[in-house]
């Protein structure tokens, strides 16, 4: 990303109240964060599954949560051009995203959780965000 890029995204954070500065130090106002990302991620970014393609697994088929479902068949995956595992391609939040969440396990797993947030069923989003309040 390009450091404009980064200055306009503090820029937005700090006037949302997501990103506090306090004495020069930013902090993320982390109950702000999971209640924006539990009740709203759906609606500002919703995610369209596409075709299926190699990726990162995400939502449901992430590591992270795969062990509360079972009998889902296609796994999901952030789009990435030599990731793991084949399945149905999600968009990501962003368009690095998934070459960052490869590089980056704890971000890998958050991206995972916002995505089963994202288009994940009622059960879905209830253990996102369970996992989520015991991260944040």
């Amino acid at each position: 990303m390009s450091k404009s890029s980064v200055a306009y995204s503090l820029h937005r954070l700090t006037a949302l109240d997501l990103v506090k500065e306090e004495g020069g130090v930013r902090r993320i106002n982390k109950l702000a964060l999971r209640d924006l990302l539990e009740n709203g991620v759906r609606w500002i970014a919703p995610a369209k599954l596409g075709d299926f393609e190699l990726g990162l697994p995400t939502a449901h088929s992430a590591d992270v949560l795969a062990q509360n479902f079972v009998g889902d068949a296609d796994p999901v995956v952030m789009p990435l051009a030599h990731g793991p595992v084949r399945g149905r391609a999600v968009s990501p939040l962003h368009p690095l995203a998934p070459k960052a969440a490869a590089r980056d396990e704890r971000l890998h797993r958050l991206l995972a959780v916002v995505d089963a947030l994202r288009i994940g069923r009622a059960r879905d989003r209830q253990v996102a965000a369970k996992e989520l309040r015991s991260w944040l």
